[in-house]
């Protein structure tokens, strides 16, 4: 059953994606529609994070209180109605608001999803599953982006919005008569056991601790840096593609679904690597810290060298292979982020999540001003963009390779375990 639930799990990721992502294949038609500039659309990209922040720290804290199954469905069917309800749109205002209720329903998706994931699956196996479950988004990407654009060029991009609320829709009704909270035979039973035992209650200066240890903080930074890029991607990347890069609509559709496919492979592979070398050395520094800042530099050269060498298959392949590299510690930060206080794992990965999206908010307003500045220099203002998150990802994962070492923490906290039991014995 725990791989009927991450398959449930998958394809609600896959619409999540496309759902952030339709906006960016419609730019160029909604900004023809409302005579938006770039700063505007830099504008419209960031109200959709506005309420991330405080919406995935109150769902986190719902889905601990009514169970993640209720809080998943709950969200699915708010997609639903938001996503028919895009006819309704006639104004920039109105798009606006729009995308601000769709994001405040999908702040604490990311929270709760990897919650409900991490029930089902072991430690030892979970950064496997959260990069397959992370692979619904290439899958969303590959799927949709020639789909969508499609639909955006021949119809509306109304009509785009609208298939995707049907498509929450029909993935509410199977997820409410086939979905489980908990695993339920023994095999299963015994995984979620290892996991959810019954442990003492947390002290608030345990919880103060971890939010200012430098794991977390670190963690957060560089997590920042990759959803920096990812809404890059989402919000701007199409329009990069058909002004700067100069490619067609239909070409335009066909590679963001090869590098949404292509980024995936890249980060399930890494999160595999990670997976084998914890099996062999138990280290959390040397399967999570090093393998993630090491992608994120190699990542950040990769980037800074279509700034330099601008050619279209060269451009892509980067793209492709450098989200890969990014979204490394997409999946395996929010593993480092829990672990330090495995009691209340779903609070701290809805306050890292709430912090990580940040650079939703601020990425597409700043994007858009440099595009904007440019005036008709727009590779100019891309290209500045681009740096932008260039120099964070080298900045912060040098930071993070010195400075974090999980096991050390982790070692602490059993220790400080083992002298409060003996008091207590005494």
């Amino acid at each position: 059953m725990r791989w009927i639930t991450l398959g449930f799990l998958f394809l609600l990721f896959t619409i999540n994606y496309a759902d952030k992502s339709v906006a960016g294949y419609a730019a160029v038609s909604i900004s023809k529609e409302f005579g938006i500039t770039p700063l505007q659309w830099g504008l419209v990209g960031s109200s959709f994070f506005w309420s991330f922040i405080i919406s995935s720290i109150f769902g986190s804290s719902l889905a601990e209180r009514f169970g993640t199954k209720k809080m998943l469905s709950f969200m699915a069917l708010t997609w639903s109605i938001l996503q028919l309800g895009a006819f309704a749109i006639n104004s920039l205002p109105m798009l606006i608001a729009y995308r601000i209720l769709l994001g405040v329903f999908e702040g604490p998706f990311f929270a709760v999803v990897l919650t409900h994931l991490y029930k089902w699956f072991a430690p030892e196996s979970r950064g496997m599953a959260t990069s397959i479950l992370n692979f619904g988004g290439p899958v969303g990407s590959l799927i949709s982006a020639p789909v969508l654009v499609y639909m955006i060029e021949h119809y509306n991009w109304k009509i785009a919005f609208a298939s995707l609320g049907i498509l929450s829709l029909v993935w509410l009704i199977f997820w409410v008569w086939l979905g489980k909270e908990y695993p339920e035979n023994r095999v299963e039973e015994n995984i979620m056991k290892k996991t959810s035992l019954a442990k003492p209650k947390v002290k608030f200066s345990e919880i103060s601790s971890a939010l200012f240890s430098r794991t977390f903080i670190l963690t957060i930074f560089v997590a920042f840096t990759a959803y920096w890029l990812l809404t890059w991607i989402q919000v701007w990347m199409p329009s990069y593609l058909l002004k700067a890069v100069k490619v067609s609509s239909t070409q335009m559709g066909y590679i963001s679904a090869l590098i949404g496919l292509g980024a995936g492979l890249v980060t399930i592979c890494i999160a595999m690597l990670s997976d084998s070398i914890h099996k062999r050395s138990l280290s959390y520094k040397k399967s999570h810290v090093i393998v993630v800042g090491v992608s994120i530099l190699v990542g950040a050269a990769l980037f800074y060298s279509i700034t330099v060498v601008p050619y279209m298959v060269w451009i892509v392949f980067v793209i492709c292979v450098g989200k890969g590299l990014f979204g490394t510690v997409l999946s395996l930060g929010p593993h480092i982020v829990s672990r330090l206080v495995p009691e209340r794992s779903t609070f701290m990965i809805g306050i890292y999540t709430g912090c990580v999206t940040m650079a939703g908010v601020i990425g597409p307003l700043v994007t858009g001003s440099l595009v904007q500045k440019a005036g008709n220099d727009i590779v100019l203002g891309y290209n500045y963009s681009i740096l932008i998150f260039v120099a964070l990802g080298a900045i912060f994962s040098i930071l993070f390779l010195i400075m974090v070492n999980p096991d050390k923490s982790n070692r602490k906290k059993a220790s400080s375990v083992v002298e409060e039991s003996e008091n207590i014995a005494v």
